[in-house]
């Protein structure tokens, strides 16, 4: 029996995710798309695609629905309340425990917490499947600068024609998704995550020379995608271990692994 893969894609409101990211006590789900998808196939073999209404959510925007094309009215209509949106997700679980693998893109930004938190709420225990994220985890060509998935979809040869719908999304990351070899994506979400410290020296503010040294340097490390933790005053960034022990890992400047 080939491998199996289940994509996971979720919509939902929340209070401020660009600024703060996922707030598991007010931010709630409200639609969920879902694709087992069979690997040896390359084609769906079961899709669950369902709009909820959780109590307690907070109230449609203007702008989550202009992005998904939601609104009060089709969450009245057609979305699922109450019971019915715990039976969903006890369909779901099943799912999820029969796939090899789960897979999300941004899956550790956004997918994990907001699903994990709902299943939370429903008193439904949490499927200890492994995740591939392929926001991390789907190594693309070099020339793949951009992994938003609308760049993804237009780099890879075709448009979604229907973006920001939660099945329609994961169709098409499993599209994606389908054309990497998964032994390789699999290895990297399984590898641990360690945090690397780009070595910057503060330089002597009078000496133009070091100034100009030290600001190549700064310029590499943002460019390599390092961020500034004012707390600790130093730049980092998480990577997995794996790419450090094959020797993928090759930034122009000195670092260090944080222990």
């Amino acid at each position: 029996m080939g491998q199996t893969v289940l994509g996971i894609d979720l919509e939902g409101i929340n209070k401020n995710l660009l600024e703060q990211g996922v707030d598991v006590k007010t931010d709630r789900v409200i639609e969920i798309g879902a694709v087992l998808w069979d690997w040896e196939f390359h084609q769906p073999v079961r899709i669950i695609s369902e709009l909820i209404d959780e109590h307690d959510r907070l109230p449609m925007t203007e702008e989550i629905s202009e992005l998904t094309g939601i609104n009060e009215q089709v969450l009245e209509r057609y979305a699922l309340k109450g019971d019915d949106i715990k039976n969903v997700l006890l369909k779901l679980a099943e799912t999820m425990k029969e796939a090899d693998f789960l897979m999300a893109h941004n899956a550790k930004g956004y997918d994990l917490p907001m699903l994990e938190a709902m299943f939370k709420r429903y008193d439904i225990p949490f499927p200890d499947t492994l995740w591939i994220d392929t926001l991390t985890d789907l190594e693309f060509p070099s020339s793949i600068k951009q992994k938003s998935l609308a760049m993804l979809e237009y780099n890879h040869g075709f448009i979604n024609p229907f973006p920001h719908r939660a099945v329609t999304d994961v169709l098409s990351m499993m599209k994606i998704a389908s054309q990497y070899p998964l032994t390789r994506m699999s290895k990297l979400a399984k590898s641990p995550i360690v945090q690397v410290v780009a070595q910057l020296k503060a330089p002597n503010w009078s000496d133009k020379r070091e100034v100009n040294e030290f600001n190549k340097i700064k310029h590499k490390v943002a460019k390599s995608r390092f961020k500034w933790d004012p707390s600790s005053k130093t730049w980092s960034k998480d990577v997995q271990k794996v790419l450090i022990d094959e020797g993928k890992i090759n930034f122009d400047f000195d670092w260090f692994i944080r222990d």
